[in-house]
């Protein structure tokens, strides 16, 4: 039986000061810090804390956003994380999207309206001006071939 005494108290309190100070010994060797999350390690609870991890999540993916694939990979995560979403939610989503779309498609008009472009005007069917060189080519064969 063991019989909790006060220098047992101390005993306990000293170890775990021991190895309170080897794991910041061993963070500070490693170079991990506490403060720095990690996707694998943080549990978001609020809503900060989700907005932090969507950060994290594109911090991920960002490196990826000049392959071929990162368009179908954003798609396919979109559709796996809202599978479980209800209809109006998955709506809410979706008009998030449109609307960011929306304003990119507005900066890049507002980007490309500062480069004038010199488009080649476009040629014209004149109806009302009567083809003179047409006429006098048919005038020309009309004399050759009369024979009545």
């Amino acid at each position: 039986m063991f019989v909790r005494t006060r220098t047992n108290v101390c005993h306990f309190n000293v170890f775990s000061l021991v190895e309170e100070s080897d794991y910041k010994f061993t963070t500070a060797l490693f170079g991990k810090k506490d403060d720095e999350k990690s996707l694998d390690t943080f549990i978001p609870k609020s809503e900060s804390d989700f907005m932090e991890y969507a950060e994290l999540v594109s911090h991920k993916l960002r490196p990826y956003e000049k392959s071929f694939h990162y368009l179908g990979l954003l798609k396919a995560v979109m559709r796996l994380s809202t599978a479980n979403l209800k209809a109006a939610d998955a709506k809410e989503v979706a008009s998030s999207v449109t609307a960011i779309a929306n304003e990119k498609l507005k900066a890049e008009k507002e980007a490309n309206a500062g480069k004038k472009k010199t488009a080649a005007k476009k040629k014209q069917l004149q109806v009302d001006k009567p083809d003179d060189e047409a006429a006098g080519v048919y005038d020309a064969l009309d004399d050759d071939y009369d024979f009545m």
